[in-house]
């Protein structure tokens, strides 16, 4: 078992993985390369001190999910505590929309900082997405699998979930671009009806 050295080198492989892995992929409903997403998440984990492990554990979150990576392949490249930290962000996509977000994010409540600061950096790089899109009109929700509703809900339960970041930057720019995408849409905390 080789010893994981966290250090540049080892965040320039994990962009050379992540470019190789979302190689032909774009943004849901776009021609925008998916690999940009990853990087904003980076971007964002770096404007906000995280260290390199979870840096790379940014670029790498939505490969299990995403692409035919598996957590024995992260682990051999960038070691168990990366692995660790994207499989937290990996969601069971078998199963319906709610259930799935609903069990993600119960998941996410327990999680160690790094795993919260990386969901929150996805989630920011997300809403700064939809906030850029959603202005062509109610037709832009329709490219998702849920409804604005259901997402405004599923954002909800996600700023719920990460309040241990209360008073952090990143926490606060998620709070605040959730009331600009979502407009008098009320906060939801998971349990209520919208």
């Amino acid at each position: 078992m080789s010893i994981i050295v966290y250090d540049e080198n080892l965040l320039n492989s994990a962009k050379d993985f992540a470019i190789q892995k979302h190689k032909g992929q774009f943004r849901k409903g776009t021609k925008i390369p998916y690999i940009i997403h990853p990087y904003e998440v980076l971007k964002i984990l770096q404007e906000n001190g995280a260290d390199i492990k979870t840096q790379i554990a940014g670029l790498l979150h939505d490969t299990l999910e995403d692409t035919n990576t598996t957590v024995e392949e992260i682990e051999a490249n960038f070691g168990s505590e990366v692995a660790e930290l994207v499989k937290y962000e990996t969601e069971d996509k078998r199963k319906e929309y709610r259930e799935r977000k609903a069990e993600h994010m119960a998941k996410l409540k327990t999680a160690p900082l790094e795993a919260k600061m990386v969901n929150c950096a996805d989630k920011l790089a997300n809403l700064r997405s939809t906030w850029k899109e959603c202005k062509i009109g109610d037709s832009f929700w329709e490219r998702f699998n849920g409804s604005k509703q259901d997402i405004a809900w599923y954002y909800g339960l996600a700023i719920d979930a990460l309040q241990s970041l209360s008073g952090m930057p990143i926490y606060e720019n998620l709070k605040d671009v959730y009331k600009v995408v979502f407009g008098d849409m009320k906060l939801n905390k998971g349990n209520e009806k919208l």
